[in-house]
């Protein structure tokens, strides 16, 4: 492994321990400033609604040679945010903010798959991707724990506390790491927005053939049903089993180790030894069984069960779909790095609605609507693989 892909992924990891230091602490923040029981959902919709918005401009933009510079901006930028958010009491002031969280989010989501193709093979492509999803999964996890361990500070002070930390990070990153992307193309003349693309006919039919719509409209429900089942975990341990935000740390953390096992193994067997549009049919099929199956279940123990299943078989997917994302000569990597996180992202904030307005009618309801919308993503897939077998499909991205 090089020793540039090395450094990104150490500045990876250290970004997204940052970036989920306030999850645990956020439900307490809302149920003390007593906030309706939709601001779960629609505070962490906001924030990616501006992820799928934004996604697709940072990764043009780093085509164009700024892959470092869009990083530094989006961690500096972030951690301005979080230190503002701590200042939010309202409804609405919390929304603008998550908003201008998602802005600085995307931009280092994007950021950091693209600068990891930038400075890798071709052929290794899907096995790094495999290797950042488990640091994502294990320093998310890690996140989590200190994150809960500060919960015994006041909400506001985690928020300031993350956000001084990355902005120190954005420092980091403008001195010790390289630009990744030096070269501009010689026929990259204007940025490639999604709009010229949607726009120019022979274009978008070029980039967005009948694989690729259906891998995002995958990615859309499998993004759908994480957020949903996601935000309806972390607020059901604190408002149905009044856990502390420590058991949400933990409990992440332990999810997060062996997300970390799974990505390093499993996955590393997925994409060297078997079709991976066929596995991943058979992870989105078990992963809406287990979506299921915690719909069905109150006891604690099933709910936990199911949950770590759920979450494991997410770990799983993830770089798989990440892996599909940047794969190609074609397409800028930037461009499509973004448009998969910009899907993803859409995905979550549909879920993340719909899971803070079910909650309402029932605690239970995000969980089935999370095995819903994996089960549309099976089918997707199911139909797609079938498409390949017998020769009617469109070759990879």
């Amino acid at each position: 492994m090089k020793k540039e892909v090395k450094k990104i992924l150490a500045f990876s990891g250290l970004i997204w321990i940052i970036a989920n230091l306030h999850h645990p602490v956020t439900p307490s923040y809302f149920t003390g400033l007593k906030l309706p029981d939709h601001i779960f959902g629609t505070s962490y919709a906001a924030m990616v609604f501006a992820i799928f918005i934004t996604a697709p401009v940072w990764g043009s933009i780093g085509d164009k040679g700024k892959r470092k510079l869009t990083l530094v901006i989006a961690t500096f930028f972030y951690g301005i945010v979080q230190i503002s958010f701590s200042l939010t009491t309202s409804v609405w002031s919390i929304l603008v903010f998550r908003v201008l969280a998602g802005v600085g989010a995307g931009g280092f989501q994007v950021s950091l798959m693209s600068a990891l193709v930038d400075v890798s093979k071709r052929e290794e492509s899907k096995v790094i991707m495999a290797n950042y999803s488990a640091i994502l999964s294990v320093c998310s996890a890690i996140g989590f724990l200190i994150g809960g361990m500060l919960g015994y500070l006041t909400p506001q002070t985690v928020f300031i506390i993350q956000g001084v930390c990355m902005i120190f990070l954005s420092l980091g990153i403008k001195i010790f790491l390289k630009e990744t992307n030096p070269q501009q193309r010689v026929d990259a003349k204007k940025t490639k927005f999604i709009w010229n693309i949607v726009k120019d006919k022979k274009k978008s039919e070029g980039v967005f053939n009948l694989w690729i719509i259906t891998f995002l409209f995958i990615t859309f429900f499998v993004g759908l049903a994480y957020s949903g089942n996601n935000n309806a975990f972390n607020y059901y341990l604190k408002a149905e089993l009044n856990m502390l935000p420590v058991v949400n740390g933990i409990w992440k953390a332990l999810t997060g180790i062996v997300g970390l096992i799974a990505n390093l193994s499993i996955n590393v067997w997925i994409i060297n030894k078997t079709d991976i549009k066929k596995s991943m049919v058979f992870i989105l099929f078990f992963n809406a069984i287990f979506a299921y199956l915690l719909f069905l279940n109150d006891s604690i123990v099933p709910f936990f069960l199911y949950s770590f299943l759920f979450f494991t078989l997410y770990t799983i997917l993830l770089p798989i779909l990440q892996g599909f994302a940047v794969e190609g000569e074609m397409k800028d990597i930037g461009f499509m790095s973004g448009m998969f996180n910009a899907i993803k992202a859409f995905g979550e904030m549909i879920g993340a609605i719909v899971a803070g307005f079910s909650y309402n009618l029932s605690s239970k309801m995000p969980f089935l609507i999370a095995a819903i919308s994996l089960g549309i993503a099976f089918i997707l897939s199911f139909l797609s693989y079938l498409r390949d077998e017998r020769g009617e499909g469109e070759s990879c991205i």
